[in-house]
């Protein structure tokens, strides 16, 4: 019961936020729920891209104009609505020219995982095409996998799914970051050392991604008013203040 409340509560912030969306000249910056930098608890967004964000609104005296969205909504907005923003976003060679972009905000790594029990080996991305691989939709993971000709992938919705299929043997890779792979089995309780690592996908930075359309002065100012609190060692405190140190990175 709590989490169809949970569900309906959020369906009616987004219902009476669409025409907020569209008719605001301010910069709107949408996160979703993305453990461990940005995450729902009782209905509010926390977590250390959360936090950051918070902090530029003050630096450049602007009032906070931060709102919930699901990851594929909120990035599909942040291609079509000028001064609209999406984070935490993964800057990579695909996405490049969609945006503009305000960071880093956090570094992490993309990795291919098996049951250490498959005895898989991967030493080349055509080693790949062998396996099934579990990939969340819409995601980097599944983006880099596509481009670079590795097809045979198994699509899910959360990670949690793919988590699950991984155990039970239904695929026979996951590709991942490692940060939402650590919350995943931390919050489904799966002991990690059922898995190994066994290909690096890739190493990425998170940004904040602007509408490409947004003016140049926005974004400068933005991105200001980020190397004054990375210089002032701020957004480093608050990567320590979350216990997540291993995601920071001053550039």
């Amino acid at each position: 019961m709590k989490t169809v409340i949970r569900k309906l509560y959020l369906i009616v912030i987004f219902f009476f936020s669409v025409p907020f969306l569209y008719a605001s000249n301010n910069v709107i910056v949408a996160l979703d729920d993305y453990r461990p930098l940005n995450y729902l608890v009782e209905e509010k967004l926390q977590g250390p891209s959360v936090d950051i964000v918070k902090l530029l609104f003050n630096e450049i005296n602007e009032k906070e104009n931060i709102i919930y969205l699901p990851w594929k909504r909120g990035y599909e907005t942040a291609q079509k609505k000028e001064n609209f923003a999406v984070a935490s976003t993964t800057r990579t060679k695909e996405r490049e020219k969609l945006f503009k972009w305000v960071g880093p905000l956090a570094a992490k790594k993309f990795i291919i995982y098996a049951l250490k029990d498959s005895h898989i080996k991967i030493n080349t991305l055509e080693d790949l095409l062998k396996y099934s691989i579990g990939v969340e939709r819409s995601t980097i993971s599944e983006q880099m996998l596509l481009s670079r000709g590795i097809t045979n992938l198994s699509k899910v919705n959360y990670p949690k799914q793919n988590l699950g299929m991984l155990l039970l043997k239904r695929i026979d890779l996951w590709s991942i970051s490692s940060s939402t792979f650590h919350e995943t089995l931390k919050n489904e309780k799966v002991f990690s050392n059922q898995f190994e690592s066994v290909y690096v996908l890739k190493q990425a930075k998170l940004y904040i991604a602007f509408n490409k359309n947004t003016p140049n002065e926005i974004i400068k100012k933005w991105q200001d008013a980020y190397d004054v609190l990375i210089k002032n060692g701020k957004i480093k405190e608050i990567f320590e203040k979350h216990n997540v140190s291993y995601l920071y990175t001053d550039k």
